[in-house]
């Protein structure tokens, strides 16, 4: 409840995840994060999330159309600037899952090379070949 936030959006995917979890008994390895643009936000944070979880991993991402972080759709800054939201490409090289990137090279919002920027700091392990269109 509230008005829109990136926290709330945080929220919302860790209440998906803890009911597919807690009340279907899915194991995490049969889980499959999907997040198009602004919805890749709360699959990385959730992907780089689990990890570290002594129940393993997601079994994979699918990022579509996915940006560095929200700053840097307009301002290519280099870097995470105070602020800045729903860093991408921060969580990126902590995600212990296969992740697959979609996006079309003309895209006119999300630039492009934001996918080759997110697929060069996933760690080389959960590489999978990307879908540019």
């Amino acid at each position: 409840a509230g008005p829109p936030s990136e926290d709330h959006c945080y929220a919302d995917i860790e209440s998906a995840y803890r009911f597919l979890r807690d009340n279907l008994s899915v194991p995490p390895e049969n889980i499959v994060l999907y997040g198009r643009s602004l919805g890749s936000g709360p699959s990385c944070h959730k992907a780089s999330g689990t990890a570290e979880d002594p129940d393993g991993a997601v079994g994979g991402v699918i990022l579509h159309a996915p940006f560095l972080s929200v700053f840097r759709i307009v301002l290519d800054s280099g870097c995470t600037l105070p602020g800045d939201k729903f860093p991408n490409v921060d969580y990126a090289p902590m995600i212990n899952s296969p992740v697959l990137l979609v996006h079309g090279t003309n895209d006119q919002i999300v630039p492009f090379y934001h996918s080759e920027k997110l697929y060069e700091a996933l760690p080389e392990e959960g590489r999978t070949k990307p879908l540019y269109i």
